[in-house]
């Protein structure tokens, strides 16, 4: 191995080690001011870090050289989590919450990341993922893995009818259907009796799989895991596969082709002069990521055994958009860490908790003024299949395209 090459994996590891350091803190630290020195003091050894060697070893370019190491490492910090956490079981199950968000935000990503779909009526789909799972676990007693899927499927059902009328609309005119339909639906949940009224749907059965009970504690290497462990792992599997779907996708001919029709990015009256049914991809894309919401809304109604009006609303739709809007708009690693930051500042705020929309507000109008693209924006796609990038070509300005 040269020196060089173990410069760059050290790099990655401080990087990653840091990383965990803060994310950890920020959890386990309650004192405000506290949490805010770990960031000050942790963003100014990365920012020393990226301007080492002038630049012949940065961040970008070290975790571009060792990627299925950082790949592997982020994989080990993520199942480890749960055994840090293992006497707060109450974070644990907030990191469970942000996997289900980061699903969320997935799911409109492709919509309206990719697609240029703005949908401000996710929470509905939400709401109709864990609504129908909640149904057929009380009525009909089926197994909660199956209902998952039965509530991702009427999702995309629910989408497809919805997406008649949305194929006769554009823009802004297109997000003012979804707020329509989020409203109609909430009011709908408060006054059906059959779908438990303002009360909601109680006694949903805890997640299990094959027989095994999630209340259960999990015993490894002569350590316990509380119950909640359960739901994490679970949760981050399922993100995990739909993530490297969502990548996938991305950086295929599909990701292009929505990238086509989306009016941000892409000439729609070309894309149909180039033979791309519009309409369809665009159907396609809303399916997709309502199928991905509803998953998450079945699995949050498992996980909580309790669903009910108050948690499909307008506003959440937008905490939902907001994910990518603040992570950056087709930026996937973007959309996860914003899910993840929009799920735990609520938490480490509580104190504030009457002024957490103000403050929410003064950071996304900041975000739009000083860093449109978000946190992580969506790096420019690749198609250079089994072609591995040199050294020389990623010292060059801007790397390979």
């Amino acid at each position: 191995m040269s020196s060089h090459t173990l410069k760059e994996l050290l790099l990655v590891v401080c990087c990653l080690v840091i990383s965990w350091a803060l994310f950890i803190a920020v959890l386990l630290i309650t004192n405000l001011f506290l949490v805010f020195a770990v960031i000050l003091v942790a963003g100014l050894v990365i920012y020393g870090f990226s301007r080492w060697e002038r630049g012949k070893a940065s961040i970008v370019q070290a975790f571009q050289r060792q990627s299925r190491f950082a790949q592997v490492s982020m994989i080990v910090i993520f199942l480890c989590l749960p055994f840090i956490l293992r006497s707060s079981p109450y974070w644990i199950l907030i990191l469970t919450l942000a996997i289900l968000w980061i699903i969320v935000a997935l799911g409109i990503n492709i919509q309206f990341g990719s697609a240029g779909i703005i949908n401000l009526g996710a929470a509905a789909f939400y709401g109709v993922g864990a609504y129908t799972a909640g149904m057929f676990a009380t009525r009909l007693g089926t197994p909660p893995l199956l209902n998952l899927l039965l509530g991702a499927v009427m999702s995309t059902i629910v989408g497809s009818l919805l997406f008649i009328p949305l194929l006769k609309t554009k823009s802004h005119y297109l997000a003012l259907v979804t707020i329509a339909f989020v409203m109609a639906f909430h009011n709908l949940l408060n006054n059906a009796e059959w779908l438990g009224g303002a009360q909601g749907i109680v006694g949903i059965p805890l997640m299990s799989v094959a027989g095994y009970s999630f209340t259960q504690e999990i015993k490894i290497w002569g350590l316990k895991l509380p119950s909640q462990a359960n739901f994490y792992y679970l949760a981050l599997l399922l993100g995990g596969l739909l993530g490297a779907a969502s990548w996938r996708l991305w950086n295929s001919w599909v990701g292009l082709t929505w990238n086509s029709i989306n009016e941000g990015t892409g000439d729609e009256l070309s894309a149909k002069c180039m033979g791309v049914t519009a309409g369809r991809w665009s159907m396609i894309a809303f399916t997709i990521g309502n199928f991905y919401i509803g998953l998450a809304g079945a699995f949050y109604s498992h996980m909580t055994t309790f669903i009910s009006p108050p948690d499909i609303t307008f506003y959440q739709s937008l905490l939902f958009l907001s994910a990518v809007i603040l992570g950056g708009v087709d930026s996937i690693p973007g959309v996860c860490l914003a899910a993840v930051l929009l799920v735990i500042l609520p938490e480490k705020l509580r104190a504030f908790q009457q002024y957490w929309v103000m403050f929410f507000g003064i950071i996304l109008v900041l975000m739009l003024i000083l860093r449109r693209k978000g946190l992580i924006p969506a790096r420019i796609r690749s198609y250079m299949r089994g072609i591995r990038p040199t050294s020389e070509s990623l010292k060059t300005p801007g790397g390979p395209r």
